[in-house]
């Protein structure tokens, strides 16, 4: 059975416009269109669900079915389109907490980068468990060993970073 994508956008298009309450199957519909069957290219009415989510007053909703579309879609999405599918995220909630996530990720890995190189000055060489398992620590233990640096008498003094819960 081949969905109308086209008259499903319509419809769905016309519901979050006049501000009624979205069912279950209106929001997996929303969430399937760029896989349904359309004029447009898949990569195109990926665009379109996400714009149309967009309009979705409830927050919470609108960033679950953005989530969803934004899941789907990567696995067929050309670059171009991926691109523009950021664009198209851009000032919603989604975007921000994808934003919040990579400022964390990156923070952390500075942290642990920057512990790895006072590790090295102090020891000359550190094994490469104790490099991946660096990588692994939350930010917490990060800033403790990095409060605790100088305190570090062997590289195996690292083990209670790692052990401690």
């Amino acid at each position: 059975m081949k969905y109308d994508g086209d008259k499903i956008y319509k419809e769905l298009n016309e519901k979050i416009d006049r501000k009624l309450q979205l069912t279950d199957i209106d929001k997996l519909n929303l969430i399937f269109l760029p896989l349904m069957g359309s004029k447009k290219s898949s990569d195109e009415v990926a665009i379109d669900a996400v714009e149309l989510a967009k309009k979705i007053e409830d927050e919470d909703e609108k960033t679950y079915i953005i989530g969803a579309l934004i899941g789907i879609s990567d696995k067929f999405l050309t670059e171009e389109y991926k691109n523009k599918l950021k664009g198209a995220i851009r000032m919603t909630k989604i975007a921000e907490m994808l934003i919040q996530e990579g400022k964390a990720e990156g923070k952390a890995e500075g942290k642990v980068e920057l512990i790895i190189k006072q590790l090295k000055k102090r020891f000359n060489k550190i094994p490469e468990f104790y490099v991946k398992r660096m990588y692994e620590l939350n930010i917490d233990k990060l800033e403790k060993i990095g409060e605790n640096i100088f305190d570090i008498k062997k590289i195996e003094d690292l083990d209670k970073y790692f052990n401690d819960n």
